[in-house]
């Protein structure tokens, strides 16, 4: 998965158009609409502050997995 697709469908997932993404990150929307047609190259900084407001790793919005390497427990909304 690219970095595009994935971010349409975190978007989706949690009922954010770009525009409110690019307000509630500090992302400008110009460099987040690149993003999702492949026109832009993103840069670490912002999309750190992507991932912290789709609450996911850069590795997962980078290649659309958990990230191997972490071991950390992640708390799971679906258990009680």
């Amino acid at each position: 998965m690219n970095l595009d697709k994935i971010l349409i469908k975190l978007c989706k997932e949690k009922g954010l158009t770009l525009a409110a993404l690019a307000k509630e990150s500090g992302v400008a929307q110009p460099t987040l609409h690149g993003w999702t047609t492949g026109r832009s190259v993103h840069n670490m900084d912002d999309l750190k502050k992507v991932c912290d407001v789709l609450n996911v790793s850069l590795h997962f919005i980078l290649y659309g997995e958990q990230d191997p390497w972490d071991n950390s427990e992640k708390p799971n909304p679906d258990k009680k």
